[in-house]
């Protein structure tokens, strides 16, 4: 029986990883299109510039809904590291992706698993969609972009904000 749970929860962490590559991915290109939004409910700034960042996407995309609070640190090195927590279809997840250490790690289904092996494939999507964030969101206070792709809504922007390091560790 044993072993049945170990293989099943490898399984339960790969379906995570896609439902909120999905998910994060799809809020990006809503953003990016730039569908209808408004502003409110952020701290805003100079987003563009900042070296740390942190802020809140709640999306629905490609219909997977999902809650996601987004931290980064060293923005615009080979050095960023970015932490993401949140739900997706109803499941908890933690990515952090370290590009310092270009170590991957997700937690899912009670406990953290070291994906380093596709640190590779996952900083190129998420270092991707974190850019196009911080692009898009340049002098913006937050509120909900609407479009054909679905709807995201930003809010908790907070520029520059002191990260701990431990923040990037399991």
């Amino acid at each position: 029986m044993k072993m049945k749970q170990k293989g099943i929860a490898p399984l339960i962490i790969v379906a995570i990883v896609v439902v909120v590559a999905v998910a994060g991915v799809g809020a990006y290109v809503v953003v990016s299109r730039g569908g209808g939004g408004g502003g409110g409910g952020g701290a805003g700034g100079d987003i563009a510039s900042a070296t740390s960042l942190s802020f809140n996407v709640d999306s629905t995309a490609g219909g997977v809904t999902s809650t996601m609070t987004f931290k980064a640190k060293d923005i615009g090195s080979s050095n960023m590291k970015i932490r993401i927590e949140g739900t997706a279809a109803g499941q908890e997840f933690k990515y952090i992706i370290n590009g310092a250490q270009q170590k991957l790690w997700i937690y899912a289904a009670g406990q953290w698993m070291d994906l380093s092996s596709s640190f590779s494939e996952y900083w190129g999507t998420w270092n991707q969609a974190f850019t196009g964030y911080t692009g898009s969101l340049s002098g913006w206070t937050g509120g909900t972009w609407t479009s054909p792709d679905g709807t995201v809504t930003i809010s908790d922007i907070v520029v520059n904000p002191d990260l701990s390091d431990s923040l990037f560790q399991p």
